[in-house]
């Protein structure tokens, strides 16, 4: 008798335990998502600010290249293409992270997509890094066409100073993103091994 007692509530605290644990993976796995939630919110607000500057820069690359500095429509029309660009891809991009049901879908459809946006995100560079080199030589040959070699070198400083600030943005953001995608990835990871 004692030990149908003894088996009963062992059987009881069992229950007990499987609940508690039940409920400790729930709260863990709502406290994994949310964190990354965080991030993709990040990167997709990241993704918004690059595409709207992009667009913006179209009128005014216009303004400041054509109308002020005086240099060619070729040279803004190669700009505006390299902004267009990267506004599409950047919209391509982030097309996966922009669902809102990312991350309440299965966690290993969720994991690839972040993957494969991390890789396109790092491909961009393929592209990005060529076209920044062909903008800055493009820059440097209209400033030489509009000041001659002896002319001012004011334009061409400036352009070089610009550049340079800009490819440390441009690193610094890219390399933050990419650790943005790791952590995702690395929480889902530690999501399915839990």
């Amino acid at each position: 008798m004692e030990n149908v007692f003894n088996l009963e509530e062992m059987r009881q605290q069992m229950t007990i335990l499987k609940n508690k644990l039940e409920k400790q993976e729930i709260i863990s796995d709502r406290m994994l998502r949310k964190a990354m939630k965080k991030n993709v919110v990040d990167i997709n607000r990241r993704y918004l600010i690059i595409a709207t500057v992009g667009l913006l820069m179209i009128p005014y690359g216009y303004w400041a290249f054509v109308m002020m500095g005086g240099m060619s429509i070729g040279f803004w029309l190669v700009c505006s293409f390299g902004m267009v660009v990267s506004f599409c891809y950047t919209l391509w991009n982030g097309k996966d992270l922009r669902d809102k049901h990312l991350l309440e879908t299965d966690i290993l459809t969720a994991r690839k997509k972040v993957a494969r946006a991390k890789k396109r995100d790092h491909e961009w560079l393929k592209f990005g890094i060529p076209f920044g080199i062909l903008f800055i030589i493009y820059f440097a040959y209209e400033a030489y066409r509009l000041y001659g070699a002896e002319g001012e070198w004011h334009m061409l400083i400036v352009g070089v100073i610009c550049g340079l600030i800009g490819c440390a943005v441009g690193v610094k953001l890219h390399f933050s993103t990419q650790r943005k995608y790791q952590d995702i990835i690395d929480q889902i990871d530690d999501l399915m091994t839990d």
